[in-house]
């Protein structure tokens, strides 16, 4: 075969076996490029071997075609290929580098899988370790001493867009986040419900804008209401809205969520902490798409996709009677389940990299996290997902600390259900007392049960006069306007103005 030629061939299948769990970024190496010549109508994947030891050799491929020095491609048909030095394989490499079978490559929907087989040393994705994820167009994998460039070719020669790194404010190559990109496209077209499901800090309230912004509703609002709120009051209030004079303190007429939302898409955060005697309300709002506010019962008409969240697993409280049957079927119509961080560590390189190109120069007391920082940080469990890596992240900028330095985040459980503790409500032990974390030192610890127990106390102060500020405040012997500054230190909610 002439040197720049590229051979037709179809791929054998190979399934992966398990495959490492880290990720790291490889020195720079050098590469000769290669100008692909026209392909095949059935050519589907064009693979470029780059220089970058001596391939004088030749490269094997099923059938004994070989190719001459220098840059070389092959075009592969077919749903997979295998790679490595193994004279089984769909591509052989004499590299003494690369494992028998080294890699795997599978084209899904137009877009190029790179799978690590188990290969001696890894497989790595322009620059970055990987066990399985997405290849960008263009991108080049390492294994051993040897790269290849991919190109993805289509039916008439083109190359395909290959998958997208991110959605919104989701980032991610892992295949996890693939399969949730994709999900959230399909959902966004249409006006059914979305129930997002995930752990804490898995990013639900980016997918809900992702879902809104990617919809026909982009050019209306997105309303977010916290059904965590721990007034039931309160909640309706933010739900329905009232009308002058529905309790003390309403000196006017305020709309609520579903109202604000008309037009629009409305995001229904924490939604299985929404207390019982609500969830009829609320089934009914859903169903007929009309509200009626506090203190009417003038039904409103408005026009809104609903989308909620939530850390539990619905399914389960349903099962535990603490969540009605018929409003988890009406809202589980398209349910995506936020994959844990822990579940995804190719990710952490390109989360650190953006991290860390939103940090204000004040505020960055060190050179940028290196590879083999990130590399340590994606094999870290993560229990507080991409919202604790953030903080990371950041606090080693603003300390100017390194990733050796910082202790590893103890392993924790993953919850099967996210059975998070409800708001205002401490963790307690075996023998009924709040859990306190020993590591954080006295004076800090203190501080945390104090400021519990002041949450608790006012967000129980409030619920008994019906979110009214001045009579919780005069229930407890407080002046009006300190328990306003405490309201907003603990982030409570409040209805009267």
């Amino acid at each position: 075969m002439a040197p720049g030629a590229i051979e037709s061939l179809s791929m054998s299948t190979t399934s992966s076996p398990g495959l490492p769990r880290r990720v790291r970024r490889a020195g720079p190496r050098s590469e000769t490029r290669l100008k692909c010549v026209a392909a095949a109508p059935e050519a589907r994947l064009c693979v470029e071997i780059l220089g970058e030891h001596d391939t004088t050799g030749g490269v094997g491929v099923t059938g004994g075609v070989g190719a001459a020095g220098g840059a070389r491609g092959v075009v592969l048909t077919g749903p997979e290929v295998t790679i490595g030095r193994g004279a089984g394989c769909s591509l052989v490499l004499p590299d003494p580098t690369v494992s028998e079978v080294h890699l795997v490559l599978r084209v899904e929907d137009g877009a190029i899988r790179v799978i690590d087989a188990g290969g001696r040393g890894g497989v790595w994705l322009d620059g970055v370790r990987v066990r399985d994820a997405y290849a960008r167009p263009d991108a080049v994998v390492g294994l051993g001493r040897s790269r290849l460039r991919l190109r993805g070719v289509g039916d008439e020669g083109e190359a395909p867009s290959g998958p997208r790194s991110r959605l919104g404010g989701l980032l991610g190559v892992s295949p996890a986040m693939q399969r949730v990109f994709a999900l959230l496209e399909r959902a966004a077209r249409t006006d059914a419900t979305v129930l997002l499901e995930g752990e804490t800090g898995t990013g639900k309230e980016l997918a809900a804008q992702a879902l809104h912004e990617e919809s026909p509703r982009a050019g209306g609002v997105l309303q977010v209401v916290d059904c965590s709120a721990l007034s039931a009051t309160m909640i309706e209030d933010m739900l329905f809205g009232h009308v002058r004079g529905a309790f003390t303190g309403a000196i006017a007429e305020h709309p609520g969520g579903f109202e604000e939302a008309d037009g629009g898409t409305l995001f229904l955060d924490e939604i299985g902490e929404l207390p019982l005697e609500l969830q009829p309300k609320l089934l009914r709002a859903i169903e007929t798409r009309a509200i009626c506010r506090l203190g009417s019962n003038v039904p409103r008409r408005v026009d809104v996709r609903i989308v909620a969240a939530t850390n539990r697993s619905l399914a389960r409280e349903v099962a535990e009677g603490r969540f009605r049957a018929d409003l988890y079927y009406r809202l589980n119509v398209v349910r995506v389940e936020l994959p844990p961080l822990r579940e995804r560590p190719e990710d952490v390189q390109a989360l650190v990299r953006h991290i860390e190109e939103g940090l204000p120069a004040a505020s960055q007391a060190r050179a940028p996290l290196s590879e083999d920082e990130v590399d340590l940080l994606s094999r870290r469990p993560w229990p507080g997902n991409v919202r604790e890596l953030r903080n990371e992240v950041v606090r080693m900028h603003a300390l100017g600390l390194h990733a050796l330095e910082t202790p590893t985040p103890t392993p924790t459980k993953a919850p099967a259900a996210w059975s998070a503790p409800r708001p205002g409500v401490a963790e307690t032990g075996e023998d009924g007392e709040p859990v306190v974390d020993l590591s954080m030192g006295f004076r800090l610890a203190r501080q945390q049960q104090l400021d519990a127990f002041e949450r608790r106390f006012l967000a129980e102060a409030l619920r008994r006069a019906h979110g009214n500020v001045s009579l919780a405040a005069q229930s407890i012997g407080v002046s009006r306007k300190l328990l306003h500054r405490a309201i907003a230190r603990h982030a409570l909610r409040e209805v009267d103005p």
